[in-house]
C-alpha cells in the first residue's frame, strides 16, 4: 500500500523537488558568496515529509477498508479526503441502484415463479374435467361440453402467455387511433358460440359510426377480452339468460367504455383487491374455476397504455368494468 501511496504522489514530489532546487539555484545565482544549500534543503525536505506523513494518515484507513472489502472481509470505508468522499458517494449510488435492480428482478422472479405455480396447478381443472365428461357422458351435449372446458384451457394459456410477454411490453406496442366499436365487434364475433352455450346476449349501445381511441390494436383488445373473459364465467354461474352491455360514450377529449354484466358480482369488502395478481376472494371460493389473473392483467396492460379502468359491482346485481382512452381522430385512408 506504501508503494502505491508513493506511485500517485510521485508527479508532486517531483514537482516538489525541482521547485525547491530552483529557489535555491535562484539565490546561489543572485548571491554568489551565500554557499549554504544543506540548511534549506534538510528543511524543505522536512516540510515535504510532513505532508506526505499527514497525506498517508489520511490515504491508509480508507483505502485499507477498500483493500479488505476487495478480499471479502467485512469493512466500513471511512473517507477523510474530498476524493474519497466523491468515491464513497459514487460507490453508494452504484451499490444502491444495483440493489433495486436486483430487488426488481428477483421480485419479478418471484412473482412469474408464483403465477406459473398457480397457473399449471390450474390447468389441470379443465384437463381434469374433460376427461370425467368423456369417460362419464354419454349424451348429444358431450361435445359442446368438452368445447367449453378446452376454451377455458385455452384461455389460460393465452393468458400465461401474456404475462410472459408483459416483460417485453414496450417493444411490442405501436399507439395509434383505432376503432373502438370495430374492436368490439370482433371480439364479440368471435365468441359466438360462447355467448349461446351460456345463454348471454351482448349488445352495443352506441348510436354513432365509429368511435376512435389512442390505443395499441393488439394489447387493447387482449385487455378487453380479459374482462369479457370474466364477464362471461360470472355470468353463465346464474339460472336463465343475461345480458352483457357494451356502452360507449363519446366525450370532449376522452373515449369511455362500460362493459355491465348481470353477473353474480362483488362484494364490496372484495371491490378494492380485484386488480391484485391472483385475487380471487369470495368468488374464488365458490368458483374453483376463477384464477385471479384477468382483471390484474387489464390493469396492468391498461397503465401501460396510457388508459384509466374502474370497476362498480353489487353482489347478486351484476358488474361494471369502465375503461378510458384518450379520444382518437379517423385516418384518412388514401
Amino acid at each position: 500500500m506504501v508503494k502505491t501511496f508513493l506511485k500517485d504522489r510521485l508527479l508532486l514530489i517531483l514537482i516538489y523537488i525541482i521547485n525547491l532546487v530552483s529557489i535555491l539555484s535562484f539565490f546561489y545565482l543572485s548571491v554568489p558568496e551565500d554557499t549554504e544549500f544543506l540548511y534549506p534543503s534538510m528543511i524543505g525536505l522536512f516540510l515535504l515529509i510532513i505532508y506526505l506523513t499527514i497525506d498517508w494518515l489520511r490515504f491508509y484507513p480508507g483505502n485499507r477498508a477498500v483493500a479488505r472489502q476487495l478480499r471479502n472481509e467485512d469493512e466500513e470505508i471511512v473517507a477523510h479526503t474530498e476524493e474519497q468522499k466523491a468515491f464513497k458517494k459514487l460507490l453508494e449510488k452504484t451499490v444502491s441502484e444495483h440493489s433495486k435492480k436486483y430487488n426488481d428482478l428477483k421480485e419479478q422472479n418471484k412473482e412469474r415463479y408464483y403465477f406459473l405455480s398457480h397457473w399449471m396447478h390450474h390447468l389441470k381443472t379443465p384437463v381434469s374435467v374433460i376427461e370425467l365428461i368423456i369417460s362419464k357422458e354419454r349424451k348429444s351435449d358431450v361435445l359442446d361440453k368438452i368445447q367449453n372446458e378446452n376454451k377455458r384451457l385455452h384461455s389460460s394459456i393465452e393468458q400465461g402467455l401474456t404475462m410472459i410477454r408483459m416483460d417485453n411490453f414496450e417493444n411490442d406496442f405501436e399507439l395509434k387511433s383505432v376503432d373502438l366499436l370495430a374492436s368490439l365487434r370482433k371480439l364479440i364475433n368471435a365468441r359466438k358460440r360462447e355467448w349461446i352455450y351460456q345463454s348471454i346476449f351482448p349488445s352495443i349501445e352506441f348510436d354513432e359510426e365509429d368511435a376512435f381511441i389512442i390505443t395499441d390494436p393488439k394489447w387493447n383488445e387482449i385487455m378487453i377480452e380479459q374482462i369479457i373473459s370474466n364477464a362471461i364465467k360470472y355470468s353463465g354461474q346464474k339460472a336463465g339468460n343475461t345480458k352483457l352491455v357494451f356502452r360507449i360514450e363519446k366525450q370532449i377529449e376522452h373515449v369511455r367504455l362500460s362493459i355491465i354484466d348481470e353477473g353474480v358480482g362483488i362484494p364490496d369488502y372484495d371491490l378494492e383487491r380485484v386488480f391484485q395478481p391472483f385475487f380471487t376472494g369470495e368468488n374464488g371460493r365458490k368458483h374453483p374455476d376463477s384464477t385471479g389473473i384477468g382483471l390484474y392483467l387489464s390493469k396492468n396492460i391498461a397503465d401501460r397504455l396510457g388508459a384509466t379502468i374502474e370497476i362498480q359491482s353489487t353482489q347478486d346485481e351484476g358488474t361494471t368494468v369502465k375503461i378510458q382512452w384518450l379520444a382518437g381522430k379517423k385516418q384518412n385512408r388514401l
